[in-house]
């Protein structure tokens, strides 16, 4: 009987052995990714991996993973996440003023370090298909908003990814097409009346939208190892960051009559007022008249210029608050701006330049970009 009892404690024990055993070499367990937890972003580019749930491919595409539903996914919070299928796109973003609409210095000194509350929710905004693409009350996103104006805010709503060609990518690539017209602006760029000014313009009347002007149309693959297709860059150009883009908003034109001489500023090329929207932004129309005094330098008559006249109209858009109680110092599309100024001489140069400063706050005329320069002799 003893030796039965023996027997069997010694296969008890073996059991319970064998079964540590095999449990000791299981894998530690590891609780699920909680999607809406701010701790539990998904994987960046920079981590191998795609923040659909696969492994990245060496070119940056997808694995060979299938894709995990969204709901299953981590929740999109940033731009860089973007970067493992569209990083052509994501530099060029990254390139752009959108990207640092939260952390440049002139809006950080402009809200006084973020206190003027007022200006905030456009320069880090909860995605406008979220809050709907036909208003023009952007609210402010409570978290990762040094993202500025980034990839989530044009492109995502209820955590999938929509856009202009309805791809039917893995993280959503659903069609909007109201984010192929200048409706995709307006949520933003309705606060300082840019849209009220672009609504009367001859731009507007033709079917140009903000996105022919700023977003230049390019063909090549949208996602890495993708087909090449029409789509559209995202360094926003020919805007008030782009001085080479300014270049060709206005025209000068040049009159002598007697002493009587006009100065006409036109916009030919902005769809809207110029300098655009933001009061902090520059124009300078240098006007100054020449003539020739004769002086003896080293016992010999020579001829040396002189300026008889000297004139700094600005052009700058009103304070946001002030728009509708004093007058606008803008050149709206179409619409010529005369200066007329008496000249002390009947013959001499007239010579413009037009200068820009994008912040006069923290820029000196001497700083200034030169948009162009004209001359007139009379």
């Amino acid at each position: 009987m003893s030796r039965l009892r023996f027997v069997v404690a010694a296969g008890v024990v073996g059991a319970l052995a064998a079964f540590l055993l095999y449990t000791y070499s299981l894998p530690e367990y590891q609780p699920p990714a909680d999607p809406a937890s701010k701790t539990n972003a998904a994987p960046t580019a920079a981590e191998g991996k795609s923040p659909l749930g696969g492994p990245a491919s060496k070119t940056g595409g997808l694995g060979p993973a299938e894709p995990r539903p969204v709901a299953d996914r981590a929740a999109f919070t940033n731009s860089e996440q973007c970067a493992t299928c569209h990083k052509q796109i994501y530099d060029e973003w990254k390139a752009d003023q959108h990207s640092t609409a939260w952390t440049e210095e002139i809006f950080k000194t402009f809200t006084e370090n973020y206190a003027r509350a007022e200006c905030l929710s456009c320069h880090a905004p909860v995605p406008l298909l979220d809050v709907g693409i036909d208003t023009n009350e952007p609210k402010l996103r409570e978290s990762h908003r040094a993202d500025g104006v980034g990839c989530l805010a044009c492109h995502m709503k209820d955590g999938k990814s929509y856009g202009t060609l309805g791809s039917g990518a893995a993280c959503g690539g659903i069609l909007e097409p109201k984010l192929k017209t200048s409706q995709a602006c307006y949520h933003c760029h309705s606060t300082h009346n840019l849209f009220k000014e672009y609504l009367a313009s001859d731009a507007y009347k033709k079917g140009i939208t903000c996105q022919d002007c700023h977003m230049k149309e390019v063909e090549r693959p949208v996602a890495a190892d993708g087909p090449k297709r029409k789509t559209r860059m995202h360094t926003f150009h020919a805007g008030g960051h782009d001085p080479e883009g300014l270049k060709k908003a206005l025209e000068v034109d040049l009159k002598v009559e007697g002493r009587t001489l006009t100065v006409t500023v036109t916009n030919v090329g902005a769809g809207h007022g110029v300098p655009g929207e933001i009061n902090n932004r520059q124009i300078a129309l240098e006007i100054s008249v020449l003539t020739t005094r004769k002086e003896i330098v080293d016992g010999k008559e020579v001829e040396m210029p002189e300026e008889v006249l000297a004139r700094r109209p600005i052009l700058e858009a009103p304070p946001r608050f002030m728009r509708d109680k004093i007058p606008s110092k803008q050149v709206f599309p179409g619409e010529p701006r005369v200066m007329t100024f008496e000249l002390p001489i009947d013959h001499g140069t007239v010579e413009t330049k037009m200068m820009y400063r994008l912040d006069k706050q923290t820029v000196l005329w001497d700083e200034a970009f030169l948009l162009g320069t004209k001359s007139l002799k009379f």
